[in-house]
């Protein structure tokens, strides 16, 4: 009789059992995407901030030339090109400081990140460069640009369009 008791049961576990295995691979997903997936999202987020603070910022006067010497034009040494001036300098600091909290915080997201190019580190040294070369034109200037372009992966053409709207105004 213990037998049939037992035979009798077994069912009942199969059933539980097989409802184990889809809350199991819930679990997993749940894990997955906290661990991986919306980190990804901030990233792409943060992205997007630095691309719409560059495309911003990228015609703000500098105030001085590549030796030191004043821009020229008294456009350039107005209190607002100042103030915009100092404003790109914050932001560009700002999104530095985030950028690499994300890269010392979120070490799996970044080597996901890493396999498909892209370089955060990179673009946070970019965006600290950037926010100590934005009063002068020149050459660093140009590099930690370019830098944060290659290392966050801005297509070129996002760059040409920019350029060339720059251009026309």
């Amino acid at each position: 009789m213990t037998t049939w008791k037992h035979i009798g049961r077994f069912p009942d576990c199969l059933a539980v059992m097989s409802y184990l295995g889809p809350i199991v691979v819930a679990l997993l997903g749940w894990i997955a995407f906290n661990a991986i997936g919306k980190p990804l999202l901030r990233f792409f987020d943060l992205r997007t901030e630095v691309r719409r603070a560059m495309v911003l910022y990228e015609s703000v006067c500098a105030r001085w030339g590549e030796a030191n010497v004043l821009a020229s034009a008294d456009k350039d040494a107005t209190p607002t090109n100042f103030e915009l001036l100092q404003e790109a300098e914050r932001q560009y600091r700002d999104l530095a400081a985030q950028v690499r909290a994300f890269a010392d915080t979120q070490s799996p997201t970044c080597i996901v990140l890493r396999w498909c190019g892209f370089d955060i580190r990179k673009a946070s040294s970019g965006l600290l460069g950037l926010s100590n070369a934005t009063a002068a034109y020149g050459k660093t200037r140009s590099f930690q640009m370019q830098a944060i372009n290659e290392a966050l992966k801005f297509s070129n053409r996002q760059r040409h369009d920019l350029g060339s709207s720059l251009r026309e105004n």
